[in-house]
């Protein structure tokens, strides 16, 4: 029932980085922006009815209280948001009333009933709960570090490319790289 309730035109949500039970790692480490899921189909549907439960918000507290959630390392796009809020309004999951100008999203009876029934299925909401307890500046500056130390690689590399000896040398680097990389993660 859930992906045929999220199924269509509403989940074409294209965020960054993070595919392992509720995130899409997809191209790797950092990944390329707006090509890489954040999140897998339906799942930033499911999270923001869950926000919508704990308290009605209009649009732009829901892109500020998912940026809060991640700790400033995700922050969705109003372009991603608001059509997900249509959809949710337009499968009766969520009710509109007016503020002034602003729109606040409330759930519905409905919409509540869809996230008890599907509550199991919400492995991201899993995740979600472990992310809260990550280190954002760390992984931060680790992102950071091997940008940089890539940078540096690829310069050497091709610097390498000239000179026999100096090829050899850098092959020689990347292994032992290697290996002591797949030491640290093995022990």
């Amino acid at each position: 029932m859930f992906r045929r309730n999220f199924e269509g035109r509403f989940n074409n949500h294209r965020g960054h980085m993070m595919n392992r039970d509720g995130f899409d790692f997809g191209k790797g480490f950092g990944g390329y922006p707006g090509r890489d899921r954040f999140f897998k189909k339906g799942n930033l549907q499911f999270i923001i009815l869950k926000m919508l439960k704990e308290e009605p918000k209009h649009g732009y507290q829901v892109i500020k209280d998912l940026e809060e959630r991640f700790k400033g390392f995700y922050a969705p796009s109003p372009g991603s948001v608001y059509p997900i809020l249509q959809m949710l309004e337009d499968r009766d999951f969520v009710s509109i009333s007016k503020d002034g100008n602003k729109k606040v999203y409330t759930i519905t009876d409905e919409g509540e009933t869809f996230l008890n029934e599907n509550i199991d299925q919400d492995e991201f909401t899993k995740r979600l709960e472990g992310f809260q307890n990550v280190d954002i500046k760390a992984m931060e500056d680790a992102r950071n570090q091997l940008r940089d130390l890539f940078k540096e690689i690829m310069l050497a590399g091709r610097e390498a490319m000239e000179d026999d000896e100096k090829k050899a040398k850098f092959e020689s680097f990347i292994n032992e790289t290697k290996e002591k990389a797949k030491n640290l993660y093995k022990n």
